[in-house]
């Protein structure tokens, strides 16, 4: 009988300081536990529960054509195993990662305090 051909699939390394979408989900589990007296992997040890998902909110943006077109085939590719990839999912991921490098530029690395107070609407100046 003829082998089956060994495929070997690598994912790439996450960014660095970026969350994976599974970690983002708590999703991932803790390395399995060694068993002191043969230091074999144990099995079902110290297994994490997912945490709640956070509140969502709806939010409705207008985008470039280029860039919703570009989202959505990123998301077509990657939406199978491993990453299983949704929009709202790179969608959050990107505006956590541009808020921690505005956060970093102009307040210290600090999170920018809530408020309450309303967007300013209308066509920007000089545009």
């Amino acid at each position: 009988m003829p082998k089956k051909p060994q495929i070997t699939v690598r994912k790439p390394p996450p960014a660095a300081g970026v969350p994976t979408l599974a970690e983002e989900a708590g999703l991932v589990l803790p390395p399995r536990a060694r068993n002191a007296s043969n230091g074999r992997n144990t099995r079902n040890a110290h297994v994490a529960a997912p945490r709640a998902a956070p509140a969502k909110a709806k939010a409705t943006f207008h985008l470039s054509t280029a860039v919703v077109a570009e989202a959505r085939a990123a998301v077509v590719a990657l939406s199978g195993p491993p990453e299983r990839l949704t929009l709202a999912a790179l969608v959050e991921r990107a505006l956590r990662v541009e808020l921690q490098r505005l956060a970093k530029a102009h307040n210290k690395g600090r999170p920018f305090p809530a408020t309450v107070e309303a967007l300013r609407v209308g066509r920007p100046l000089g545009g």
